[in-house]
């Protein structure tokens, strides 16, 4: 083992040698004698490697090295990327020595070279050293540079000044750097680029859509992107990736899956891209069958062995819950990556297995994996009650001001529960986005703290964060649990303002609040109404929203209207209605003193009645004084449950109510002799959300 280390340390010095004595010879016979032993690709090793090719110049070499190295770090790419970066400069220096720096063609080339090698300031410097010639190609190349530098208001402005001053005349390609830079900028800015698309009639170009696509796939408006889609005369692969990868992104599965089986109708043959899109919205949907049948049209077809497509089949795996089929593929994979790791931290997480997960941590860094924030973010999401002691990691590593991880560890706070931990971190934020603030309302509203989720989005408003669909489906939930029909109003009109009232998210949370409001005031007919407004604009309902529906109806007496919503689930809407749906009829009918038809429904289920359904029975019977039936009720209760206190409890106070004493006491004395009683009453004041 000593020899083995001497010996790699040997050669590294010879490689480390032949670099600064710029004798490529010497380094490739060095490289010859690394392959010969047959050690392992080492990366720190190959890097090295990589530095003397690249500094020597032989970019053929070092390209295919770079190819070769199962493993890259960020070494590896910025040294391949300085060697590029160090010989451009040469011939640049080279040009102005031969005084052609002021060649159009050339000019060109080198923005086009500082460019892509994102040297941004010598890109400029070349750009702005003489007079604009009006070369459209050269002001692509300038645009594109600024969009992946990140200056997407620069690119912009430069493209404005362009068509002002020399009358550019823009090409598809100049379309496509400035739609990129709109995803970033906003929909106001991306409609207006759309708009002189139209007016110069490049929108049907291929490159064009696609752009146009994505850019309002990353806004979340998949409805402008199926209409540019619609309107492109000749639509290739490229197109339909853009369209499955919007909707993937935007967790419209189903629609993702259809234009998938449209590509296929087309015979247009998918690639890695297609591939692990699909196969994200298979895990999203849990279709573990269609999951399977793409692993195995994988497996047939050229990226079998495609790390990124694997990595895709391990995350559906994992979350369609079969764990150990995720992990025989992770281990049958031999060039691994922290994302594939990254894959199977969140997915042993999410299945439950902590333990495994930090496992995995351990494994990755031993193996020269550096954790980023996306790894950081998987632990975190799979470690609720050990957030601080993954955080300590996360700030050792540099990354403790990295928003998506502090993002992380608000929602793992919050869902562990520890509202004074994520109200304290909340708090320290340098940096709120809107993840951030809907986040802690959505934390919040879920662990019944309604009026803090109201007031925290107030603020939100006061800092000008513009709320999303999940921010109002939280606010307008808390305002459900409050059942403040003022509050709720105000939400649903400040929604309508940020127009977002055509996401089902927010629907469904609409309806869920005006429910339960309006049931709360006695204005059931007002749930009704709006319910029918949705369906009138083509929102289609969710079981939570007709739970909140049917709940309405049954505490406004709405009998009638209860029983036809009822019927639309299967009838109109085909759905089967769940075990909520049936114990809300039950109440109602109940209420309403309708004994014998909520036992004829109970008995006409599809599947077998829960507890909760007898118990709503039992409490129906006992309103009503029908001690018949609430033996039925309780007999089923007891087979299910045992002998329940509540269930008991009910009984003894049907036989009070009838004035039965002797059962009364019967039933008493059984309670205490199985160590029950019977709490004494008590009444509750609810201030805020304090009791």
């Amino acid at each position: 083992m000593k020899v083995s280390i001497l010996t790699r340390s040997s050669l590294v010095s010879a490689i480390k040698n032949s670099t600064s004595q710029k004798s490529l010879p010497v380094g490739k016979s060095t490289h010859a004698h690394i392959i010969k032993l047959g050690f392992l690709p080492e990366t720190q090793l190959y890097n090295h490697l990589l530095n003397l090719y690249s500094k020597s110049s032989d970019f053929v070499s070092a390209r295919i090295l770079f190819d070769e190295m199962p493993d890259r770090n960020l070494v590896s790419y910025s040294t391949l990327i300085s060697g590029y970066s160090q010989s451009g400069k040469q011939i640049h220096a080279q040009a102005i020595v031969s005084d052609l720096e002021s060649d159009p063609f050339v000019k060109t080339s080198l923005v086009d070279m500082y460019s892509k090698l994102e040297d941004l300031g010598s890109a400029v410097s070349v750009f702005s050293s003489s007079p604009p010639i009006g070369d459209p190609v050269m002001y692509n190349s300038m645009i594109s540079g600024l969009v992946s530098f990140g200056s997407y208001e620069e690119a912009l402005e430069l493209f404005a000044e362009a068509l002002r001053e020399i009358d550019l005349k823009p090409t598809e390609f100049t379309f496509g750097g400035l739609i990129k830079a709109c995803s970033n900028l906003g929909r106001e800015v991306g409609e207006q680029i759309h708009s002189f698309s139209l007016k110069t009639g490049f929108d049907s170009v291929c490159f064009v859509g696609t752009s146009l696509i994505d850019m309002y796939g990353r806004l979340g408006d998949m409805e402008s992107s199926k209409k540019i889609f619609q309107s492109i005369p000749i639509v290739d692969l490229a197109l339909y990736n853009s369209m499955i990868v919007g909707f993937s992104n935007n967790e419209l599965q189903e629609s993702a899956l259809e234009f998938f089986g449209e590509l296929k109708r087309n015979a247009i043959n998918p690639d890695e891209c297609t591939f692990s899109n699909v196969l994200k919205s298979c895990g999203g949907l849990k279709f573990l069958g269609l999951g399977r049948i793409i692993h195995g049209v994988v497996v047939k077809s050229e990226f079998w062995r495609d790390l990124v497509i694997n990595t895709s089949l391990v995350d559906m795996y994992m979350k369609c819950g079969c764990v150990k089929e995720s992990c025989r593929l992770f281990y049958s994979i031999c060039e691994r990556n922290a994302v594939l790791y990254n894959s199977m931290i969140y997915g042993h997480g999410q299945n439950g297995d902590f333990d495994k997960a930090v496992r995995l941590f351990i494994d990755m860094s031993r193996l020269g994996f550096e954790p980023n924030h996306a790894t950081f973010v998987a632990l975190m999401n799979s470690c609720v009650g050990h957030e601080r002691s993954v955080y300590v990691h996360v700030i050792k590593r540099g990354l403790g001001l990295d928003l998506t991880v502090q993002n992380a560890l608000l929602d793992s706070l919050v869902k562990g529960g520890a509202v004074e931990e994520a109200q304290q971190h909340f708090s320290k934020m340098h940096e709120r986005n809107v993840v951030s603030w809907t986040t802690i309302i959505s934390g919040f509203a879920q662990l019944g703290l309604a009026s803090d989720a109201l007031e925290l989005f107030k603020e939100m408003q006061l800092a000008r964060i513009c709320p999303n669909s999940f921010t109002f489906s939280s606010v307008l939930n808390a305002c459900g649990s409050l059942t403040d029909l003022e509050k709720g109003r105000c939400i649903h009109g400040c929604s309508i303002k940020y127009g977002i009232m055509d996401e089902e998210f927010t629907n469904s949370s609409l309806l869920d609040m005006y429910a339960k409001s309006c049931a709360q005031h006695g204005n059931g007919e007002e749930a009704l109404e709006l319910f029918e407004r949705m369906e009138k604009y083509g929102v289609e309902p969710n079981q939570v929203s007709f739970t909140s529906l049917l709940s309405a109806c049954s505490h406004c007496g709405l009998v009638d209207d209860g029983v036809h919503v009822f019927e639309s689930i299967t009838h109109k809407h085909g759905m089967v209605p769940s075990m909520d749906h049936y114990a809300c009829m039950v109440d109602m009918f109940g209420r309403a003193g309708m004994l014998e038809r909520a036992k004829c429904l109970i008995y006409g289920m599809p599947y077998e009645p829960d507890a909760l359904i007898w118990k709503t029975f039992l409490a129906a019977c006992r309103l009503h004084g029908d001690l018949q039936l609430a033996q039925l009720a309780r007999d089923h209760v007891l087979s299910m449950e045992g002998e329940d206190n509540a269930t008991l409890v009910t009984i003894s106070n049907i036989y009070s109510e009838l004035g039965k004493w002797d059962d009364v006491e019967r039933v008493r004395r059984r309670m205490r002799y199985r160590g029950r009683r019977k709490e004494s009453g008590v009444s509750w004041v609810q201030i805020k959300d304090k009791l």
